[in-house]
């Protein structure tokens, strides 16, 4: 949720162009903080959420947050996050209660604890429509906040109506397109194959909607000052991205099984590669298998989780390339994405390796490295000077300011 949140301030945190006739002169972003630096704040921040019983949690959020934002520098100014830990206190004390509550519940009646979480879905949109708003207003940049204006119908249309109302509709089409083939065709090889081609297709599209529906929902709705983010964006890109994606993951994984067999088939051969399927069924009869059998099994979860990882890669960089090159902010301010699926690829796997054998103490250092790459891959282009831009905005959004506090207008909200 975190990372979710902070994906719109962070496609201004990447760099500003100036634009001098024919030549343009890139400002990019620079991250002052290093590993080290964070360590040292993480594990103060985990010793004192055990010693106190996770009460200083809250606390530990925002000095994280503010390491990042204020180590982030554009054009000799930092970033900045305004959040206080009495703030999140609230909110976090309402998590724990209702957690606590479901608990009890589940104990005392399985339906009681059903019926809370359904309230806890129905809830769920509001929730993150507040956390967004508050999130967002907390960032600022030259004294100038972000917001986020999208209202709470829009946010109950993005994180509920058209989720489930996608879901029963593809369900019940799928299911018909199902029944009618399997009555004029009967349960054959090919009413399988063109089922099996409908859930190809039907699965990209889905995902592919509740992409486009979500990023249009929170790209538009989010502010800097009085300029507001513009995204003009198609389902056709969205669903080309997960169809792509998945064809990918599928290729991949048939790669996968095809090296495994082989690499198995040259090591131990035949006979033995026979031998550990015998001892697959044994295992329902209680007989113990050999080393071998779990070094082939550990090799089969290997590859998938290094195919799940580079599709996941994939995805997040064809979203940003998409969505930072149809934003805009104010009309005036372009956004583009380097970020590249092999160079995030090896980020996440060296920064994977690094936590399995640090046993989570390397931590610090991943989050740093993924942090550095993810802002450093936007680049910002300003059609009519970035000092001048910011000079107008920085005016505009003092009188904003102004305006909030003579009306005495809440911004905060819950931050989960």
């Amino acid at each position: 949720m975190q990372a979710s949140l902070l994906r719109l301030s962070r496609m201004f945190l990447a760099g500003v162009t100036y634009k001098f006739k024919d030549q343009k002169t890139m400002k990019s972003l620079e991250f002052n903080g290093n590993g080290t630096e964070y360590f040292k704040i993480w594990i103060i921040n985990i010793l004192l959420t055990i010693i106190t019983l996770g009460i200083y949690y809250p606390w530990a959020k925002v000095r994280s947050r503010r390491y990042f934002f204020g180590n982030t520098e554009l054009d000799n100014a930092n970033f900045e996050y305004h959040a206080t830990g009495k703030q999140l206190f609230f909110s976090f004390l309402i998590a724990m209660a209702l957690f606590v509550v479901y608990i009890i519940l589940s104990s005392i009646s399985p339906i009681l604890s059903v019926v809370l979480v359904v309230i806890l879905m129905l809830a769920a949109p509001w929730i993150i429509w507040r956390s967004i708003k508050f999130n967002l207003r907390m960032i600022s940049y030259r004294n100038v906040r972000f917001g986020f204006n999208g209202n709470v119908g829009g946010a109950y249309s993005t994180f509920l109506a058209y989720p489930v109302g996608m879901m029963v509709a593809f369900g019940i089409v799928i299911a018909i397109v199902m029944g009618v083939i399997g009555q004029v065709m009967g349960m054959t090889s090919i009413a399988g194959l063109i089922m099996g081609l409908m859930l190809l297709f039907a699965y990209p599209a889905f995902f592919a909607m509740i992409n486009k529906i979500s990023s249009n929902y929170l790209t538009n709705g989010s502010h800097f000052g009085q300029g507001q983010f513009v995204a003009d964006l198609e389902f056709k890109p969205f669903f080309m991205i997960a169809l792509k994606g998945m064809g990918l993951g599928l290729l991949l994984a048939f790669v996968a099984m095809i090296v495994i067999g082989l690499l198995a088939y040259l090591t131990i051969g035949l006979d033995q590669i026979t031998s550990l399927g015998e001892q697959m069924q044994g295992m329902e009869q209680g007989v113990q298998p050999s080393a071998l059998f779990f070094l082939l099994i550990f090799a089969v979860y290997a590859l998938f989780i290094l195919v799940g990882i580079y599709v996941l890669a994939y995805f997040k960089a064809r979203h940003r390339t998409y969505l930072f090159g149809k934003t805009t902010l104010d009309n005036s301010i372009n956004f583009e994405s380097t970020l590249r699926t092999n160079t995030l690829f090896g980020i996440m796997i060296t920064n994977l390796l690094m936590m399995v054998f640090t046993f989570g103490l390397a931590y610090p250092w991943a989050a740093v490295r993924v942090y550095r790459y993810l802002t450093e891959s936007i680049d910002v282009e300003a059609t009519e000077g970035f000092d001048g831009y910011m000079s107008k905005v920085g005016n505009e959004g003092a009188i904003g300011d102004e305006l909030a506090d003579a009306f005495d207008i809440d911004v905060g909200g819950i931050a989960f």
